[in-house]
């Protein structure tokens, strides 16, 4: 101790510029607390900005929520039941489907709202409108569930109707949709199309494609029947004599079912 304060003592004073010199640099405010003490206003309202919009996040997340949740409701409400017949009778709650598609706008509802809405139009006698509706539904809807099952009852009518251009347009796009459960339905419907042109190798190309690619579809069976079929001729009934057809007899007399007696008894 006595060394280090006998080297102390040597040491030379320093001067006023000096001690003023060691004083900023050890005592004076840093880089960033000249930044923070410029501009803490600035920063403050910042803070508060940020805060608003991530208290707007979460009351807008929750409203969506809601929003979504309430709607969902109202489909069920407009199903009214859940087994298949609904959506084949079109006996859906009309006033249920109208609130959402007014009420709810941007909600995953929506798009179902507006099918089943074009569905029952169609059902109802109103199918121009109808159409119209399924269309817009399969071009935009949100839902790609939505959009291929619009796509799939729009295909199921034009192919009714005859319009096999625009049903196999439409079954083709559903197809490359992949994995969903039109998938099926699509190719065995392509196929039914292209054997009814005469198209047999594309029909039977459709047909595989079942069993290669939905193996556990309950269309399999039918695709299976259908290959077996395939270019085989479908028997052609043949009419009996005329002689037959009058008498009910054949060429020896004998009556052709006995025990029936003959057609004008």
């Amino acid at each position: 101790m006595a060394n280090k304060h006998e080297k102390l003592k040597d040491m030379p004073e320093l001067t006023p510029e000096e001690m003023k010199a060691i004083g900023e640099i050890e005592l004076g405010p840093s880089r960033h607390e000249q930044f923070l003490n410029a501009h803490y206003k600035k920063l403050i309202v910042a803070t508060l900005v940020i805060m608003l919009l991530a208290a707007a996040a979460i009351i807008y997340g929750t409203y969506r929520a809601r929003q979504e949740a309430e709607a969902s409701g109202l489909l069920l409400q407009a199903l009214g039941v859940t087994d298949q017949s609904t959506e084949a009778q079109g006996n859906f709650d009309q006033a249920a489907l109208e609130r959402i598609i007014r009420d709810y706008p941007g909600t995953q509802s929506v798009g179902a709202a507006q099918m089943l809405r074009g569905m029952q139009l169609v059902v109802g006698g109103e199918e121009k409108q109808g159409i119209e509706e399924l269309q817009r539904v399969a071009l935009s809807a949100d839902d790609s569930f939505v959009r291929l099952r619009a796509q799939a009852y729009l295909a199921g009518h034009y192919m009714r109707a005859g319009n096999s251009d625009r049903a196999t347009e439409l079954w083709q796009a559903v197809s490359r949709a992949g994995n969903s459960p039109y998938h099926a339905l699509a190719l065995l419907s392509l196929g039914d199309m292209a054997q009814k042109s005469g198209d047999e190798q594309g029909a039977r190309s459709y047909y595989t494609q079942i069993a290669e690619q939905c193996p556990a579809s309950p269309l399999l069976v039918a695709a299976q029947q259908r290959l077996l079929i395939l270019g085989v001729d479908a028997p052609k009934p043949v009419a009996p004599p005329e002689n037959e057809q009058k008498t009910g007899k054949d060429a020896k007399g004998e009556l052709l079912f006995p025990g029936l007696g003959s057609p004008l008894q």
